[in-house]
């Protein structure tokens, strides 16, 4: 496990159980209920939720209708809080790269908050493309900051971060990940403290 994703795993396991209070917590609020009025479901679709914390937006997304629900997250901790929260969706101490699935097997990619922490963008969204099926969809949610703040943030606070942050992103930045890989459309827009992306294989 590299330096950020170790730190990324204990900051998540210390909070974990208060996570819903948490600075952190209340700050994706406003992203998981975006999420959740944006995603597309039909019934019976895979979902795969990468860094799940405490599964909340996938119980947000059961509630819309059935579907096959499973959330990863490296933080033992958090997949512990998920299951006693959501005892009937599947949850996994997993890594985000490479992905356990195989090739074109589910339906819909989420990750909410977390594309920031992760070592290897590039890796991960191309690991996205492969176990997405043909017209499959992933959507992320992310920090919406400024060119300015952005800059402090990637430049003075993230090498420090004792939670694991590693880069946040431009909307340029997010699309060019998904069109090397090879994505047909993505699509990106700001609202309020969120930037929301969807983009289809």
């Amino acid at each position: 496990m590299n330096k950020k994703t170790e730190k990324s795993r204990i900051a998540y396991n210390k909070i974990a159980f208060e996570y819903d209070t948490s600075k952190e917590g209340q700050y994706t609020k406003f992203h998981i209920k975006e999420l959740s009025n944006i995603i597309y479901l039909t019934e019976d679709d895979i979902i795969l939720d990468v860094a799940c914390g405490n599964g909340t937006l996938l119980g947000e997304l059961s509630k819309k209708t059935k579907i096959h629900a499973n959330g990863i997250d490296l933080s033992e901790n958090m997949i512990h809080a998920a299951k006693m929260r959501y005892p009937n969706i599947k949850f996994d101490v997993k890594p985000c790269c490479p992905l356990e699935w195989s090739d074109e097997s589910i339906d819909i990619i989420t990750v909410c908050c977390a594309f920031h922490h992760f070592e290897d963008p590039q890796g991960f969204v191309n690991e996205c493309r492969r176990v997405l099926k043909n017209n499959g969809t992933i959507y992320i949610a992310e920090p919406n900051f400024g060119v300015i703040l952005r800059f402090f943030a990637n430049k003075f606070w993230f090498p420090f971060s004792k939670s694991g942050d590693v880069r946040v992103y431009s909307q340029k930045e997010l699309v060019k990940f998904f069109s090397y890989s090879g994505f047909k459309t993505v699509h990106t827009y700001r609202k309020d403290k969120g930037l929301f992306l969807k983009a289809k294989k």
